[in-house]
């Protein structure tokens, strides 16, 4: 049985109600408490977090049909489930107890930062942290947030000058959201700033990102964490790419010049970009799922990626998005004026793809870190 289909299925009931709610979301820049209700209700924050507190501990390749998936019908949606489900990682990172304490009740939903922006103290019984955070997806439906801080007083194990980050974990009720959250595209990620006064954080609501993983060892939680992120970010990518193609065929014959009558579609500079499109949306894809698919098999076999593996990984998930947003941009040219409606979905879907590969996993500017890391394993 395909592991994802049960979520694939709750993902094409909720389509009509999704699209309906789409210009809210991007005006009120977050996810709208109906959509935000139906995604709790599929489950569809759950499916990383580990089997040891009854969820589905989702195979990686899987998830990324269902991050895909949710991206094709909206590309905010997508990344509220795609950044909903990341956070469910960090629970291989915690005890049990705790990862039962902040993942178990049903409308568990993690959203923080990466970037540190706080500080906090070593006390007798935890953390004292504070700080002020950005980017924090689903801010206005989290539970938890967790936050990077560099430790005061603290240095690396092994002996370098260099911080020690480690993140925390506070729970809503200590959080301030910060409501700054103004972009081109991506508005209904509700991707605001968060500030923490000061919080008593237990040493064991704290974690390093980067680190082994002690509390689970399967393949998802021994996944690099860097490249997770790169093909998650991906996956939505190519849902939003092929969004845009589904809203230009919609036009195509709906939409005729004003002047001569003729159908969008009949045009032939439009017909031109369309196959550009989708041969950049299709065989980006291709790749894509490839690469993943031959990591997964590799963690999942017990090994880990070389840097030849990760490098590639890099490639087809940069590779990936930038052919996403390439596609959109030949659609949003090839629709006219039709691209500058009010509330169109293609121009929607063009701002935000191309907000997406501004995030550091997919820039293109990665091309030349991962191109150092196959030109490392040839040497």
């Amino acid at each position: 049985m395909n592991a994802a289909a049960p979520y694939l299925d709750a993902l094409d009931a909720m389509a009509p109600l999704v699209a309906a709610e789409a210009e809210r979301s991007e005006r009120e820049a977050r996810t709208t408490p109906p959509v935000a209700e139906r995604i709790v209700d599929a489950g569809l924050y759950r499916l990383w977090l580990p089997r040891s507190i009854d969820a589905p501990e989702l195979e990686m390749p899987s998830a990324l049909k269902v991050f895909e998936a949710a991206s094709r019908i909206d590309g905010s949606f997508g990344w509220a489930v795609t950044i909903g489900t990341g956070g469910g990682l960090f629970a291989g990172a915690l005890e049990p107890a705790t990862a039962a304490e902040i993942f178990g009740p049903r409308e568990a939903l993690i959203a923080g930062s990466g970037k540190p922006g706080g500080t906090a103290r070593p006390v007798d019984s935890g953390y004292l942290a504070g700080g002020h955070w950005n980017f924090a997806s689903g801010a206005h439906h989290a539970t938890f947030f967790t936050a990077n801080c560099f430790l005061e007083d603290e240095r690396p194990a092994d002996g370098g000058d260099g911080p020690v980050i480690r993140a925390m974990a506070f729970p809503a009720s200590e959080v301030e959201i910060v409501e700054n959250w103004d972009p081109a595209g991506m508005r209904g990620t509700g991707s605001h700033d968060f500030r923490v006064e000061s919080s008593l954080v237990p040493y064991r609501r704290s974690f390093d990102v980067f680190g082994d993983w002690a509390f689970e060892r399967g393949p998802l939680y021994r996944y690099p964490f860097a490249s997770h992120a790169e093909v998650s970010f991906a996956a939505v990518a190519l849902g939003i790419g092929r969004h845009a193609i589904d809203e230009f065929l919609a036009l195509a014959g709906s939409r005729k010049s004003l002047y001569t009558g003729e159908p969008l579609g009949d045009r032939q500079g439009a017909r031109a970009r369309l196959g550009e499109a989708e041969a950049l949306v299709s065989a980006a894809r291709a790749w894509f799922f490839e690469v993943a698919r031959s990591s997964w098999d590799t963690v999942a076999g017990g090994g880990a990626l070389d840097r030849e593996q990760a490098a590639r990984v890099s490639l087809a998930s940069i590779h990936a998005a930038n052919s996403a947003a390439r596609a959109a941009t030949l659609l949003f040219e090839a629709g006219g004026s039709a691209s500058l409606d009010a509330g169109s979905p293609l121009a929607r879907a063009w701002r935000d793809v191309h907000a997406l590969t501004k995030h550091v996993a997919v820039s293109p500017l990665g091309y030349e870190a991962a191109a150092a890391g196959l030109l490392d394993a040839e040497g």
